[in-house]
């Protein structure tokens, strides 16, 4: 890792700057990316860095200053993210290195980031150098499935291009693998092994990665190879209470008073390891100085072993008969404590197996010479995503059943009636009730062609014209058994000690002690025996042993051919003393579907073929001021759509009859889904004052129709009206904001404290859409407000960051049961996460990493406060580890 000063960059007056950028900046980001790639500035903002020192920056330095420079020569509104050396991004998976960009929330579970979201929304398209890619039947890739140990950089467009990619009106993420001519030797050989250990899990798990490369002159040209390999493990242990929805019903201590009970409160441990084994080849040939072949190919296999065990009981079954107490929270009239006899209760234990495996491969080539630029590609993308699920329900009457409130916790413990002691971890004290046995396949594939080119003008206000092709087909099936709650049936009780090998007790850590939860161990089924032993668990249930056969209204098979054509004029003038470029164009696509299924009518399944086609026209304009030399202005209009997903769309219904305390209700899909519309309008003011470093300010403003949410409406099936669960699109909404980011290492400190940078950055979102009975509410998932403030230091042989992440409250979800306020919403997130290197020698780097130092707890409550939902307690992961570099 070199420890050198930062490169100083040769300057040169911005008019000559934008002309001379014009064409290698066309060449090089048109013919080396796909035809929806969002590419490397054709026309650049005037202030791009076009030159630079031959010296290379490596560390927290080199990866917050590229990530700066990748932005400034970018010609729409971005954000990137640069790795620090080959194997190391700044976090350990791109999705958790997307959580400190400017503008992007993300959601965590399981000690990794998942969901992205980009200013707020989830609908963003991913690409691999420019390449659609998704998992399975999903639109797009599981970003946290993508090893950090592969990547140069991902890059986050927010805003549109005629030659991106359609799909995603939150913007688009394109991820970018190393390429053998990117290395700066000819031969090549880096790679890292760590241990990862999960603090709650108290479980430690290697990883590793290895890359080689090389590059050589032939006989008939320069050729490069490069291979990567990957094994990333992480292991967890989480655990959260919870209060299930509650119903306004008589005070079972007092019939005269109403007050809200929680029909089930109680709390859940999960435990897995997250395991990915990852690897990527690719082969570049350039037989002359102005043409390239190249090979890409990529796969990601996915594998985690998720076991979830419930302590649940049941305060909606306390009733006159057995009550002894109630107990409200102050001021309030809902229960927050009971006592009361002989109660059920539940241990529920969900063992899930699932694996995916996802491959990519592109066939490429590009030319160009003074006035052209030509590429062509074709790409093809399978993912499949399995997944077993085996869960045992086990009942106990308890004697005494007591609950208090514990800071919004419902602290639950069972004695005897005479208050003595009573062992729940005991099998012998639990019945085997239920189980549900489920499986479900997912496929998806894609072949696309595309091929672009660029022409060049020698006079006049445009520049260069873009055009474009791109026809792909995609599907996407899904294939699944479910046959729901199978009951002991043999006429006798079977308890969990009269079948060897199933019992179990929970791991214990309950909240990781952030709370008072007096039932820390209780007996389960042991996960394992659930997903080996089934068929003799199902015999012992008085059940056939045979796996569940496949039910057609699980299954969906959809096709997808899509023919896509854009151009794009690429313009330069000067106003005044001031230039400004930019780009005025459109992308027409045409989208053909089939989608087939099954639908349920007058409760009988129908298998159902639904065709559509749809054709958009998706304009844009931006344009770019260079008011100084370190100072532009950025403006952009846009049109962009964002499809449903394939499973959403599926017609399959499931519906489950009224009981003494739920509805008829039921949950399905939606064939009648359409895409979501977005005419977005952005601006960015971006002050580079010194290289390397950024204060920036941007607004945005997308009008949306259309936002896919899921709501609950009453539906007339067979004679009976069911309360029923869709993902419905909403009438028209509005999202818009602002954000400011500052980036900045201080050099003109003396000594080792030039060695220490910060970047902060803060957004703000307010977003909402009229829903489908034409009310106001806000768009799920969308924070307020989001904060990110890094500490960064390197100088000598050490360097560290230190990242703290803030996202506030939002709307989860919309509950559709209960009589408490529908609106579930998610608490303030705070995550604070360490990293330490220390370079041994020039080639060897010793590192420890850290994430949730915080340990700080989650919860999210119905509507407000008053009515809490859950309290959750995320994993804390510390890795140490060495990498080198030959």
């Amino acid at each position: 890792m070199s420890r050198s000063a930062p490169p100083r960059r040769r300057r040169m007056p911005a008019p000559l700057l934008l002309r001379r950028a014009l064409l290698p900046s066309m060449i090089v980001g048109m013919v080396g990316t796909a035809q929806a790639q969002a590419p490397a500035s054709e026309a650049p903002a005037p202030v791009a860095a076009q030159e630079l020192d031959s010296v290379q920056v490596r560390g927290v330095r080199g990866s917050a200053t590229g990530a700066v420079e990748a932005k400034q020569a970018k010609a729409e509104i971005s954000d990137s993210v640069v790795a620090e050396d080959i194997g190391k991004l700044p976090d350990n998976s791109v999705a958790a290195a997307l959580q400190r960009v400017t503008g992007v929330q993300v959601a965590r579970g399981g000690a990794e980031v998942g969901t992205v979201l980009v200013r707020g929304l989830p609908d963003v398209v991913t690409t691999f150098d420019g390449r659609n890619v998704f998992t399975a039947s999903g639109r797009g890739i599981a970003l946290q499935d993508i090893p950090a140990d592969l990547l140069q950089s991902v890059d986050v467009y927010k805003t549109g291009s005629a030659k991106f990619l359609e799909g995603g009106i939150g913007g688009s993420i394109d991820v970018h693998l190393r390429k053998p001519f990117d290395l700066d030797k000819d031969t090549t050989l880096a790679g890292s092994i760590s241990a990862v250990r999960g603090d709650q899990a108290g479980d430690t798990k290697p990883n590793g990665s290895l890359t080689a490369a090389h590059n050589w002159d032939s006989g008939h040209g320069r050729m490069g190879v490069l291979g990567s390999v990957s094994l990333q493990q992480r292991p967890y242990q989480e655990s959260n209470s919870f209060h299930g929805t509650y119903d306004r019903v008589a005070n079972p201590a007092d019939p005269s008073q109403e007050i809200f009970v929680p029909y089930n409160a109680g709390g859940l441990v999960a435990n897995n390891t997250h395991k990915r084994r990852a690897a990527n080849f690719t082969f570049q040939w350039a037989p002359t100085d102005n043409s390239e072949v190249y090979l890409d190919t990529f796969y990601v296999n996915y594998e985690g072993r998720n076991n979830v065990n419930y302590w649940m009981p049941f305060p909606g079954l306390v009733n006159p008969g057995n009550v002894e107490s109630v107990s409200l929270r102050p001021g309030s009239n809902v229960m927050d404590g009971f006592v009361a006899r002989d109660l059920y209760t539940l241990s529920s234990t969900q063992a899930h197996k699932q694996t995916s495996d996802t491959f990519q491969a592109a066939l490429g080539g590009k030319w160009h010479n003074d006035t052209i630029s030509l590429s062509t590609e074709l790409a093809y993308t399978w993912s499949t995503n399995k997944h077993r699920a085996m869960t045992l329900d086990m009942g106990m009457d308890a004697p005494l059943m007591h609950m208090r409130d514990a800071g919004g916790v419902p602290d639950t413990w069972v004695t005897h009636a005479d208050g003595s002691a009573y062992d729940v971890s005991n099998p012998a004290n639990w019945y085997l009730s239920q189980y549900y046995d489920s499986w479900d396949e997912q496929k998806g594939e894609e072949w696309a062609w595309r091929g672009d080119g660029t022409f060049q003008f020698d006079a006049g206000p445009f520049s260069s014209l873009d055009a474009g092709l791109r026809i792909s087909r995609r599907t996407a099936s899904n294939h699944g058994g479910d046959p729901g709650a199978m009951d002991n049936i043999t006429g006798t009780r079977v308890y969990a000690s009269d079948v060897p090998g199933l019992a179990d007790v929970s791991p214990g850590g309950m909240l990781d002690g952030a709370r008072a939860f007096s039932t820390d161990r209780w007996a389960v089924a042991n996960a394992a025996y659930l997903l080996q032993q089934t068929a003799q668990l199902r015999q012992v249930m008085g059940q056939s042993p045979e796996a569940p056969a496949e039910l057609a209204s699980l299954f969906f098979d959809n096709r997808e051919d899509n023919y896509a054509a854009y151009l794009q004029l690429n313009w330069g003038t000067t106003l005044g003393s001031i230039p400004v470029d930019g780009r005025i164009g459109v992308r027409a696509t045409r989208l053909e579907s089939e989608l087939s299924g099954t639908q349920t009518l007058d409760g009988v399944d129908v298998p159902s073929r639904i065709e559509t086609s749809q054709t958009k026209f998706l304009p844009n304009a931006s344009a770019n001021f260079s008011l100084r030399e370190d100072l532009v202005l950025r403006l952009s209009a846009s049109q962009t759509i964002a499809r449903p997903n394939f499973a959403d769309l599926n017609p399959q219904l499931s519906l489950y009859e009224s009981t003494d305390t739920l509805p008829a209700r039921g949950n399905g899909g939606n064939p009648e889904l359409q895409a979501v519309e977005s005419k977005n309008l952005d601006a960015s003011l971006e002050w580079y004052f010194q290289p390397g470093s950024l204060l920036s300010a941007a607004v945005f403003h997308r009008r949306l129709d259309g936002y896919v949410q899921r709501y609950a409406d009453d539906e007339v099936i067979g004679g009976t009206t069911y309360s029923i669960t869709r993902p419905r699109n909403t009438g028209e909404g509005t999202l818009k904001g602002f954000e400011v980011g500052y980036s900045q290492f201080y050099d003109f400190l003396p000594g080792w404290l030039s060695g220490f940078g910060t970047q902060l950055n803060y957004t703000r979102i307010s977003a909402e859409a009229e829903s489908p009975t034409g009310q106001m509410q806000p768009l799920t998932n969308v924070s307020k407000h989001a904060f990110n403030a890094v500490l960064m230091y390197q100088y000598d042989r050490f360097s560290a960051r230190l990242a703290w992440n803030r996202r506030t409250d939002y709307t989860a979800s919309f509950n559709s049961s209960g009589d408490q306020p529908s609106e579930i919403q998610h608490g303030d997130e705070d995550w604070l996460d360490v990293a330490l290197n220390y370079d041994v020698s020039e080639r060897v780097t010793v590192f420890a990493e850290a994430t949730n130092l915080l340990g700080g707890s989650t919860r999210n409550y119905f509507g407000s406060p008053a009515f809490p939902r859950d309290f959750a307690s995320p994993e804390r992961t510390y890795t140490v580890g060495a990498r080198f570099r030959l």
